[in-house]
């Protein structure tokens, strides 16, 4: 069983969940996923280790630079997958 988990997936999975509209760009799984993972590469991991862990982290998520990086790379995930898409 793992015990930890990268708080950054959950965050890009919210972001896209939030911004997926506005990307113009298609979200089937397999983009979904693409957009994901090249965000996930450009962007520093944040794992946790329990929940007082997780709960530091997402404070941590709120401020407004920390919020601006994974938006950007979001977006710029999304204009790499929407150039060269595997579907």
């Amino acid at each position: 069983m793992r015990n930890y988990e990268n708080m950054m997936e959950a965050m890009v999975e919210e972001v896209l969940n939030i911004m997926g509209d506005s990307l113009h760009c298609c979200m089937c799984e397999q983009c979904r996923s693409d957009i994901a993972a090249y965000a996930l590469n450009h962007l520093p991991p944040r794992y946790v280790a329990t929940r007082a862990g997780g709960a530091i982290s997402r404070a941590d998520s709120l401020r407004i630079q920390h919020l601006t990086d994974v938006r950007t790379a979001v977006v710029q995930a999304a204009q790499m997958v929407n150039e060269s898409p595997r579907h």
